[in-house]
């Protein structure tokens, strides 16, 4: 039976042996999911992996729903995407733990014009960080145990089933053109590998930061910094359809500052002095700035 998934060994197909469920390509080269619940298809040499303390804040903060207005506009914009009929495939590129994977696909479920879009959804999450996708198919597995389909109604039970992927990113296990939609999540669009997985006419929702996001933690790495011009991100092979900036402020703690911080790509540039400023400081008007794009594939 054949699958989206292409061997990382040598590119060929792979098909699911439907008695062990397994994978394997024409070759001989077999892969069997772990016994934690997701696939490992390749690790990167140095993939970015957080500490488990940081992983813990980044959860705790994420949860509390900080970022539920940008939720909410990612699933407005699938809603409103033209979504073909019958089974979407959905990859959530460079998923960490999976929050936003679990948070759109509730949000579709919870709403009106969304339901039917959850309900064909077949999603995947992929990083390079074996630690982050661990805890991902933990907490799936955690709620897939507690689910009660007599409590709740079969209907809710969205977002039980994605499968998770450890890969490195530069080069996808995935066949070209398989997927009908992407979500790009406080991410640059690097190379070609999501251009080539994406079907012709399939959906890409990223969403990048804007000028002004977490500003006030930001002068505490750059002194001297002066507000850029917004930046709409684009590709030749993408048509842009809709643009939206989401923006509203935040009030947090030091330490919930810190965990922020540790989701951009410019942590490292903040030495012990910088951080303990931070982490003793209290923002009472953090900024998060958002833009969110909705594109098509030419």
């Amino acid at each position: 039976m054949k699958s989206i998934y292409l061997c990382p060994v040598c590119d060929q197909p792979l098909l699911i042996h439907e008695a062990s469920q397994g994978l394997h390509c024409c070759k001989k080269h077999h892969f069997d999911k772990s016994e934690n619940g997701y696939w490992i298809f390749s690790q990167a040499k140095k993939p970015q992996i957080d500490s488990r303390q940081t992983m813990r804040a980044k959860r705790f903060l994420l949860e509390s729903g900080v970022f539920q207005p940008v939720v909410d506009k990612i699933e407005a914009m699938i809603t409103a995407a033209d979504l073909v009929e019958g089974e979407v495939n959905y990859l959530d590129y460079d998923c960490g733990e999976g929050y936003y994977l679990r948070e759109i696909k509730a949000k579709l479920a919870q709403s009106v014009e969304g339901k039917d879009i959850a309900n064909r959804l077949t999603s995947y999450g992929i990083t390079e960080a074996e630690n982050a996708i661990f805890s991902a198919a933990k907490i799936q597995s955690e709620a897939r145990a507690g689910f009660d389909a007599e409590d709740a109604g079969v209907e809710c039970d969205t977002g039980l089933d994605t499968t998770f992927i450890v890969s490195t990113l530069k080069k996808l296990p995935l066949a070209s053109e398989s997927l009908d939609l992407v979500t790009l999540i406080d991410k640059q669009l690097k190379g070609k590998e999501l251009h080539r997985v994406l079907k012709s006419g399939g959906f890409l929702v990223q969403v990048s930061p804007a000028p002004r996001h977490l500003w006030q933690i930001k002068e505490y790495v750059y002194p001297d910094m002066k507000e850029k011009a917004l930046n709409i991100p684009q590709s030749s092979e993408l048509e842009l359809l809709h643009t939206e900036r989401v923006s509203f402020k935040l009030a947090i703690d030091g330490n919930q500052a810190l965990a922020l911080l540790e989701m951009t790509p410019y942590a490292w540039r903040a030495n012990d002095k910088v951080r303990k400023q931070i982490a003793d400081n209290t923002f009472e008007a953090l900024e998060i700035d958002f833009v969110i794009t909705l594109s098509k594939k030419k």
